[in-house]
């Protein structure tokens, strides 16, 4: 038995992810991707869809397996046809656990769902009764995102610093690959996503916040922040690059060891810096519901990943990558600051 309440408050959260996020109309077929955690969400949202005239299905998968099981399961030819043919599908598992791209057996596909190309969307379900959407500020944030890629694309020097010792720089005119606004993470989240060329990071990342679950071992972050295993309370993890590469690193010795492990333990070594990911999301509803199996990604955030990325330009997520946070960060470009005590300056972004 599933136990689901469906208030006004939930179908007014479903009402604006489907119809004015993911800009669904009547008649569309939806695909709701759950498993038991989820399968509550995904049948109100899944009822409210019905009631908009749309025609959704859910696909519970945790007959495929669950936990770490989940990222051993054969690609599923069942699910990839029966996303291929809806207008728009909805993964409200863990996107830690899986992806897109397990479901399809293709890895690009995992950024092809971030990006929000062919309007598939990782749905942040967690809590959704409890949420109080400011529909306003998301599309603003959105739009941020937007201009912000826009603003970054057209190149400079992106120096960034943080209290706690980041420098960093990043010639974004020669050094850059390609950028990505990434925006389907939803309701909450949203980022720039830059590439840079190899050669191209210098400086020194003091990670403060948490590590994402790296991709070789989800089920354990190199520095973690969830409940039952918090260690952003330790001194922070000095990462130190030069062209691009992983020059030197310090911290606790327990990370230390994971990061040596994980970083040497892929061909080639995932030792590039592979993403800037500045955060563009102001919500705190993404802090507090989203992102709760490693605690990363916050508003307040930028991160570095490290990985072994060699086919920049053409995708984010290499087969090894992992986002390491660093908090309150200032973010200047050619000397002018875009962000700075917890605010992007917009009056600059929006001119652009």
């Amino acid at each position: 038995m599933i136990f689901r309440s469906n208030t006004d408050n939930q179908k007014k959260n479903s009402s604006f992810i489907i119809r004015t996020l993911a800009e669904c109309s009547e008649g569309d077929h939806l695909v709701f991707i759950c498993d038991s955690k989820c399968r509550a969400n995904a049948e109100v949202l899944a009822d409210n869809a019905r009631d908009f005239g749309m025609v959704p299905i859910i696909v519970d998968i945790d007959a495929f397996g669950r936990g770490e099981r989940y990222l051993k399961m054969p690609p599923l030819r069942a699910l990839k046809a029966a996303v291929q043919a809806a207008d728009c599908s909805f993964m409200l598992t863990d996107q830690m656990l899986t992806d897109f791209g397990l479901f399809f057996g293709n890895s690009d596909e995992t950024d092809t769902s971030l990006l929000g190309k062919d309007k598939r969307f990782t749905l942040e379900a967690n809590g959704m009764e409890q949420w109080v959407v400011n529909e306003e500020e998301i599309l603003h944030y959105r739009e941020r995102t937007i201009r912000l890629q826009k603003l970054l694309a057209g190149g400079g020097l992106l120096h960034v610093t943080t209290r706690r010792g980041t420098d960093f720089t990043c010639d974004l005119k020669e050094g850059v690959e390609a950028s990505y606004p990434v925006m389907a993470i939803i309701p909450f989240y949203a980022e720039v996503a830059v590439i840079p060329r190899h050669g191209y990071l210098n400086g020194v990342i003091v990670v403060d916040g948490a590590s994402q679950c790296a991709y070789a071992q989800r089920g354990f972050p190199i520095r973690p922040c969830f409940p039952g295993h918090n260690e952003i309370h330790m001194e922070p993890l000095r990462i130190t690059f030069k062209n691009g590469l992983v020059e030197s690193f310090d911290g606790p010795d327990i990370q230390v060891e994971r990061l040596k492990k994980w970083m040497y333990s892929s061909s080639p070594n995932a030792v590039f810096a592979d993403e800037i990911g500045i955060v563009t999301t102001t919500s705190e509803e993404n802090d507090r519901f989203g992102w709760l199996i490693d605690g990363t990604h916050q508003s307040h955030c930028i991160h570095v990943a490290i990985g072994n990325n060699t086919r920049r330009g053409e995708i984010i997520h290499a087969p090894e990558h992992c986002d390491f946070d660093m908090h309150d960060p200032i973010i200047k470009l050619d000397g002018e600051t875009l962000y700075e005590n917890r605010k992007f300056n917009d009056d600059l972004i929006f001119k652009h």
